[in-house]
């Protein structure tokens, strides 16, 4: 024991040495390690000695700074007391050691980051395939989230979140060639028998990340009943909030009188539920219902309700108009949105992602108009099927947001052409659309794995 081989001492110090030691006493220990220890654990260990209830006040020889109280009498130790020594120590040398760790793992961490980025610029000599593509984009994920791990305290921080913001922003845009690259059969579809700028398309497959696009983040000039959607999920989203109940009973404003298409069944002067309302709305494309829940909401609830739900860039700015009668209120703004969040709309409600949404897929279901969608689609079967769909046509555009499924996956697509009453052509775009999916499998390819591996 290096105690007794040190060099000599005066005889009561080494006797009070040897019986603070085996006393099991934090400040004999202290005592004789103090002076040979680095600074910052002699630190440690002299606030260890300055918690200990036992110490009393008691000077040591003229001289000596080790430790400033010693122990007045001696007296057995307890078993934590020996113990309690040794652990300080441990935890002081294990603190330190993942200290000097943090560090050279923050430096391994930022060199393998490069490295990965490294690999990601490889593949590029390697050609634009779709697969290399996706691996390229993984890459440049894997060191994003390499470098998201270094601590804020090590040298390579600074120089991490510089490379954190270059990396995103390459695979940001590698991203957009990849989806312009898998959207390119949707182009020639949009341009077969007209003017394919008019056209908008937004494709996905429910349960995956997976969508395809034309023009899909472009509006379209006028919603016309596609407008319909939107109400009914701000309107949900109320019901959700409790801000609505669709058992409350409303009363339809002659104000918001127009025409209905025939068969229409919502009345003025009536009162109906908020709930037969809305299905109105959407099963029978109705025009009074539909303009008396934007007095309900308001368009200031109803847009904070849609950009509440995600959805930035649809607005619901005016009121609708049959064949030539106006409401007597109809608004001054737009009705906005996009092929790509029509559909991404379509998609939360199949999806079941609120209780809510059930609400509005059985109106989709019951859809009355079944000249678009779905007569482009029921001759299809039984390879491709129809499931719902919301319709939009006036003088300005035509429009379909539908769902459909192809084997065992389910799709849902918007599709809008300005300028146009072609249902013709319209039903021609929802068909190759399908098909192109059938003739070429799932969005997803991973979806075509057996369905017990994909749950699992």
């Amino acid at each position: 024991m290096f105690l007794f081989q040190s060099p000599a001492k005066p005889i009561w110090r080494q006797t009070w040495l040897r019986f603070c030691v085996m006393s099991g006493s934090l400040a004999g220990l202290a005592a004789l390690v103090l002076p040979q220890l680095p600074a910052s654990w002699s630190k440690t260990l002299r606030a260890q000695v300055a918690a200990q209830p036992t110490l009393i006040s008691s000077a040591l020889p003229p001289g000596s700074d080790a430790v400033p109280n010693v122990v007045a009498e001696p007296r057995p130790a307890p078993i934590d007391s020996v113990v309690r020594p040794y652990l300080a120590m441990s935890q002081l040398s294990y603190s330190l050691t993942e200290h000097v760790l943090a560090k050279h793992q923050a430096a391994v961490r930022y060199k393998q980051a490069v490295a990965i980025a490294q690999q990601a610029l490889n593949l590029r000599q390697q050609g634009n395939s779709v697969e290399l593509k996706r691996q390229e984009i993984a890459l440049w994920q894997d060191a994003v989230s390499a470098l998201g791990t270094i601590p804020s305290d090590t040298p390579e921080y600074v120089q991490a979140q510089a490379k954190i913001k270059e990396y995103s922003t390459i695979a940001t845009v590698v991203n957009r060639y990849l989806e312009r690259q898998q959207s390119a059969f949707l182009k020639p579809i949009a341009a077969a028998g007209g003017n394919g700028s008019a056209v908008r398309i937004g494709l996905c497959q429910l349960g995956t990340t997976e969508c395809r696009s034309f023009q899909g983040n472009v509006p379209p000039v006028s919603l016309a009943s596609l407008v319909k959607l939107p109400l009914a999920v701000a309107l949900m989203h109320q019901v959700t909030n409790a801000k609505a109940s669709l058992d409350e009973l409303i009363y339809i404003d002659p104000a918001n009188f127009t025409e209905n298409a025939q068969g229409a069944k919502i009345f003025v002067e009536k009162t109906y539920t908020l709930r037969e309302v809305m299905v109105r709305m959407i099963t029978e494309s109705n025009n009074i219902a539909t303009n008396q829940l934007i007095d309900y909401m308001g368009y200031d609830a109803i847009n904070a309700a849609l950009k509440a739900e995600g959805f930035t860039g649809t607005s619901v700015g005016h009121k609708l108009v049959g064949s030539k009668t106006f409401p007597k209120t109809m608004g001054a703004g737009l009705n906005r949105s996009t092929a790509d969040e029509l559909t991404q709309m379509m998609m939360r409600i199949y999806s079941f992602t609120k209780d809510s949404d059930e609400e509005i897929l059985n109106a989709l279901v019951g859809q009355y108009d079944l000249d678009f969608g779905y007569r482009a689609l029921v001759k299809e079967k039984p390879n491709i099927f129809w499931i719902g769909e919301k319709t939009g046509q006036n003088s300005r555009v035509i429009g379909s947001t539908v769902a459909f499924k192809v084997g065992d996956e389910r799709y849902v697509m918007t599709v809008t052409i300005d300028k146009s009453k072609s249902q013709g052509r319209l039903r021609q775009i929802i068909r190759d659309v399908a098909r192109h999916v059938l003739d070429h499998g799932p969005l997803d390819q991973s979806s075509t794995a057996p369905k017990i591996a994909r749950n699992f």
